[in-house]
């Protein structure tokens, strides 16, 4: 037996050896293989998969610092914010790359992020978690000027006075990744203190608690679940306004919080008044910025790069509020049609190429990072090439679930990228 256990002995030290002597190159290119395999399609430019960094890397670094940090221990938190309109909303693209981040390894995204009982505002809803309600309540979302000042992270609201109203989450519907939370975290407010709200587990009342910092409400369990049945208890005349849910489990890990609400450009996002507060909760340590399609959808000579800027800057500044080393993002907007109405009808839209300059600034002026969506699916009018396979829905301004998927694994492959090759160097 002690013969056996030298000899194992000598070759664990040999395995270790020839590790510590692989030369940079063989383990990157071990490393590479956390990349997602992608379809082969003539009009996509595979070559300019990669992001751009105008103004210098030093919050990439920092970023991935953590990252690696992460992979190699398991100790550390790193938290994601994606935020946009009706792509993220629609939450394929968003839950894509949260499925890809997963593949880094076993428990690596350890929370669902953010979500939101859409349903409820009579509108889609991700497919991978379904949050169904009964009673009567009333909803408001950031696209609309009034009623938007109690708004956050979710950029909508639904609000009731309804005792009889309740909400019932259940996370991973079709999932590959199993996500549970040990508390919820309940975004929002009650105009009356005796007004709170519990859930029903195992026959038990979970009262919340209130947080009055988070401007909400913490419902603990006693047990990892992935389901809740949340209930109100509501005085008369008492309302309850929710403006989001966070599942939570405290555990090391990526979280990926995503955020979009169709038809939101950035003035819609700088109307939550309470965008900044749930940014500190949140943290964010990346910051992927997918606004700017519903800002473009305008006649040329409408479009202000400057303005835009503008807007971006001041939302640039409660992400940098919420975590100064906050590591930046910007996705350029898709190719796609503008209605110009009776008269011109559908063409390309021009305004596709400014949003991209105006982002590449932008990036230049904060040390941001951007990712070319228009020139890597191939520039003026692919949205047809990509409508033609199937990617893109009949508009050419939305992508199938497919194209959503496929947008989302070359992201991925371009971050991932970036951060094996910084690593290798």
């Amino acid at each position: 037996m002690k013969k056996y256990s030298t000899l194992a002995a000598c070759l664990a030290a040999f395995i270790l050896l020839a590790s510590c002597l692989m030369k940079p190159e063989a383990a990157l290119g071990e490393r590479r293989a956390t990349l997602r395999p992608l379809p082969t399609y003539p009009f996509i430019r595979y070559d300019e998969n990669a992001l751009q960094f105008p103004g210098g890397h030093l919050r990439f670094d920092t970023l991935y610092q953590r990252l690696d940090t992460l992979l190699q221990t398991g100790k550390g938190r790193i938290s994601i914010v994606h935020i946009g309109g009706s792509h993220v909303q629609a939450g394929y693209l968003s839950h894509q790359l949260r499925t890809d981040f997963a593949t880094l390894g076993d428990s690596i995204v350890t929370e669902r992020g953010l979500v939101f009982p859409f349903r409820i505002l009579r509108t889609n809803a991700p497919q991978n978690y379904r949050i169904t309600y009964t009673g009567r309540w009333e909803s408001t979302r950031c696209i609309k000027p009034n009623g938007t000042d109690t708004l956050g992270l979710a950029g909508a609201a639904a609000s009731t006075r309804d005792s009889a109203a309740s909400l019932s989450l259940t996370l991973n519907l079709r999932d590959s990744v199993p996500f549970h939370f040990t508390r919820l975290r309940l975004l929002g407010y009650a105009t009356d203190s005796a007004a709170v709200p519990y859930a029903l587990h195992r026959g038990e009342r979970l009262t919340a608690r209130p947080d009055t910092a988070a401007c909400g409400y913490v419902i603990d369990f006693p047990e990892a679940c992935t389901e809740a049945d949340i209930r109100f208890s509501l005085p008369a005349e008492a309302r309850f306004t929710l403006t989001g849910i966070v599942p939570e489990n405290g555990r090391d890990g990526i979280t990926y919080h995503a955020t979009g609400i169709n038809g939101a450009d950035v003035p819609a996002w700088l109307r939550c008044g309470h965008l900044e507060r749930d940014l500190r909760l949140v943290h964010p340590d990346l910051a992927i910025f997918g606004i700017g399609i519903n800002d473009a959808n305008v006649p040329p000579g409408r479009f202000d790069p400057e303005a835009f800027k503008a807007n971006y800057r001041q939302l640039i500044a409660l992400f940098q509020a919420a975590n100064p080393h906050c590591a930046l993002l910007f996705v350029t907007n898709n190719d796609c049609l503008l209605n110009l109405g009776r008269r011109y009808g559908k063409r390309t839209n021009p305004n596709t190429a400014r949003v991209a300059l105006a982002m590449k600034e932008l990036a230049a002026e904060y040390g941001g990072a951007v990712w070319d969506q228009y020139a890597i699916m191939g520039g003026s009018r692919s949205s047809a090439l990509w409508r033609g396979k199937g990617l893109m829905r009949p508009d050419r301004i939305h992508f199938t679930a497919e194209g959503y998927r496929l947008v989302g694994d070359l992201l991925y492959n371009a971050l991932i990228t970036d951060y094996l090759e910084t690593n290798g160097n």
